[in-house]
């Protein structure tokens, strides 16, 4: 379901460092930041993750309306939660992904941490503590999101 028809055939993806390079860009010191960025729409259900993956798989061989135009046709907007649950069992079957996102996971929890720890200022205003509660919410409900999807794809 993961495959793509360019004009040299059919594109199915590789779940490795090419992928990855494909997703997170060239440039080494955005690299992580991007790809924690595809990890968050990803276990979001973010169309925008979806297409950042098949774009990645493409390469050259589709633009990227073509490659919009063909996923719409071929369904896959109508069930994301399938599509990313396809693409996250993919990325959790491959050493170097799968450590990928055991870092993005670790990651968010050491964000959550500090923004604790910083409700524990006398510094910080109300107001301000209110909003970052309202971010440590959000972010540990996404959080637990994720672990549930990386359970159920482990089963």
């Amino acid at each position: 379901m993961l495959t793509l028809e360019t004009k040299k055939g059919t594109a199915t993806p590789t779940f490795n460092y090419l992928l990855y390079k494909n997703i997170a860009g060239e440039d080494r010191d955005k690299r992580a930041d991007k790809f924690n960025s595809f990890l968050d729409g990803l276990f979001s259900d973010n169309v925008d993750s979806v297409i950042t993956f098949f774009k990645a798989v493409a390469g050259n061989l589709l633009k990227e309306d073509e490659l919009v135009d063909q996923l719409s046709e071929d369904g896959r907007f109508d069930d994301i939660h399938e599509v990313t649950s396809e693409i996250i069992k993919g990325l959790v079957n491959a050493g170097f992904l799968k450590a990928k996102i055991n870092e993005w996971m670790r990651y968010g929890d050491r964000l959550i941490k500090g923004m604790n720890k910083s409700l524990e200022l006398k510094s910080v205003k109300t107001e301000e503590k209110e909003m970052t509660q309202i971010q440590i919410d959000q972010l540990k409900e996404n959080m637990e999101m994720a672990k549930e999807r990386l359970a159920a794809v482990n089963k």
